[in-house]
């Protein structure tokens, strides 16, 4: 994944970790309080976030443990891969469009992504700016240009 998913993930675990287990804890306590559990609906609805955010807490923990970061700043010999920004030209609509090539998991806020296990992303790696690539797709084939390639 790219350095910056990489941040973007390690920012979400450790605001779960800092913000949310914290109020979480401190709704279950409160609910505790208020007496009998068995039919204490703020009680459930506080344990059921708690074992939502556990659960996040440990996808997130796992990916950044088997995550590579990979600097596509590294790779200036002109090939797609990780990291880069991409623009293509859709031949059969005559439309450009671009997107960064970003890992398995990995999202951007606002920017269009495409993953590197996507078909589209698998037949982008490795190629340069004036290859054309034809993807298979349910309804057909998509044939794109690569128009350019920057790293971001």
């Amino acid at each position: 994944m790219t350095q910056q998913g990489y941040d973007q993930l390690k920012a979400q675990l450790d605001k779960l970790k800092n913000e949310e287990l914290p109020r979480i804890q401190k709704a279950l306590g409160d609910a505790r309080e208020m007496g009998d559990l068995s039919e204490n609906a703020e009680f459930d609805a506080a344990r059921e976030e708690m074992w939502r955010v556990d659960r996040r807490i440990l996808e997130l923990e796992d990916q950044l443990a088997r995550a590579t970061v990979v600097n596509a700043s590294k790779f200036a010999n002109g090939e797609i891969t990780l990291g880069v920004t991409v623009q293509c030209e859709d031949l059969d609509f005559s439309r450009k469009d671009e997107f960064v090539l970003v890992g398995e998991g990995e999202r951007r806020e606002g920017i269009d992504t495409v993953s590197v296990a996507s078909p589209l992303g698998q037949a982008l790696v490795g190629r340069r700016v004036g290859d054309v690539i034809e993807i298979k797709v349910p309804r057909g084939k998509l044939r794109y240009k690569i128009v350019d390639v920057r790293t971001c």
